[in-house]
Formats: structure tokens, sequence, C-alpha cells
């Protein structure tokens, strides 16, 4: 039992959305401008996770299958180095992201950009649904 709960129940949602993503131009700084989104699997099973990634500009939707997150496990999913689904997210284009799990799961996302030469992080729990 950890935090008064047994180990086999899980935390999180199974549907999550983050209606606000964009992808700021890389520049010149030695870590890039990039976007992320961790999902974490408190529970003992093997987590299935899709991500839906909708664009404002009207391209077609891009769908990332294949995410397994291990049993007690997290996954980090740098938004700028999605080469394994063979997807680039375009550049200063506002998208949003639906993602759905097998298993109950906790998403956060991060932004980190360079604005006018200082770095800024944020990262927040995006809205889920039970």
């Amino acid at each position: 039992m950890t935090g008064g709960r047994t180990m086999n129940e899980a935390l999180g949602h199974k549907t999550w959305c983050i209606p606000d993503l964009y992808m700021k131009e890389p520049g010149t700084m030695p870590t890039p401008s990039h976007e992320s989104i961790t999902l974490l699997n408190t529970g003992n099973r093997t987590a299935e996770v899709v991500i839906d990634l909708l664009f404002d500009d009207g391209r077609h939707s891009e769908k990332l299958e294949g995410i397994q997150v291990g049993p007690a496990g997290t996954k980090h999913l740098r938004m700028d180095q999605l080469e394994e689904w063979g997807i680039q997210i375009p550049t200063s284009v506002c998208y949003s992201a639906i993602i759905t799990s097998s298993e109950k799961i906790v998403v956060e996302y991060a932004r980190f950009n360079w604005i006018d030469g200082a770095a800024q992080s944020f990262a927040v729990i995006p809205y889920y649904e039970n």
C-alpha cells in the first residue's frame, strides 16, 4: 500500500485533452524551444495509448499509435521528435491533442521556449474525462 491506496489502484483517467499546443521555431539557442507530453502509468498493467493531433490550419489530423507505457512506468514524448511515427509537427501552427488510454494514466504537458533571449518553461495537467 502506498499513500493510502493499494498498488493495483491506478491513478488518473483514460481520456485527456490538451487544447493549446504550439510548436515555436527552434531558434539558435543550445536547447531548442520544444513541447513534451508525459504519460505516467501508476497501475500494474501496460497502458496502450493513442494520441490524436488536430491542427488549426485545416490540415489532416495525425495519429500517434502503438504507445505503450509499462506498469509503474512513464513515457516522455518530445513533440519535435516524432520520427517513430513519421510525423513532423509544423511550427507556428496551433494544434490540439486528444489522448486515449486502455488504462488510467496521468498526463502532463510542458512547453520550453526562448523569448527575447530568456528561457520560459511551464507545465500543466490537461483536461480529463472520467
